[in-house]
């Protein structure tokens, strides 16, 4: 089956590895705090909070988003728990089957970045074994990290990540199909993401 995927460091013809960017370490302190319990998870979201100042004021921005390794986190906690037969999101690739869904997804993902930045990113079709995918609503991902960035509410987190994980999905679903299998890109396709400007 070919479907879409986006990356700074492919090229045509590799192979993809699940989770090579390997954020786990990020995200593990959070699924630590978690198993000992919310307490010990808001604490972690307030110290996340106070580092996210410190590393803005240091122009880490990128590294800063505690919302976002603590959500995961929090995702990661729940589907080792709860749903262990479902992907891992920190040890999967994404991807999309609808080439104009990943061209919208790169361009929320990198549509502030200047143009030198944008070429970066390449545009790949890619060949999956087609029952390797699991398809999830990214909305109600989005949905638990506003709760976290916004409100440091952990308990609608959790809610959000267990219907993540049990596959359901908004009135508008965003789709985005996570594979921890065999992946290779086939076909580099960038100019699609170059004809849009």
């Amino acid at each position: 089956m070919i479907v879409y995927h986006y990356s700074r460091t492919l090229k045509a013809e590799d192979r993809l590895v699940p989770g090579h960017l390997d954020f786990f370490d990020l995200c593990e302190p959070f699924m630590q705090a978690l198993s000992h319990g919310r307490d010990c998870f808001f604490s972690m979201l307030l110290n996340g909070k106070y580092m996210f100042a410190v590393l803005n004021r240091s122009n880490l921005r990128y590294w800063a988003d505690y919302a976002k390794w603590a959500t995961e986190g929090l995702f990661e906690y729940v589907r080792k728990n709860e749903y262990p037969q479902c992907v891992s999101r920190l040890r999967c690739n994404y991807f999309c089957t609808d080439l104009s869904d990943c061209i919208r997804m790169f361009n929320e993902d990198w549509g502030e970045e200047d143009e030198e930045e944008k070429r970066k990113v390449h545009l790949f079709e890619v060949e999956v074994p087609e029952d390797g995918l699991e398809m999830r609503d990214i909305s109600i991902y989005d949905a638990a990290y506003d709760a976290i960035h916004d409100r440091q509410d952990v308990d609608t987190a959790l809610k959000y990540a267990r219907k993540y994980f049990a596959g359901e999905h908004g009135e508008k679903p965003n789709w985005e199909y996570l594979s921890a299998g065999d992946a290779v890109a086939v076909k580099d396709i960038s100019h699609y993401l170059r004809e849009q400007n």
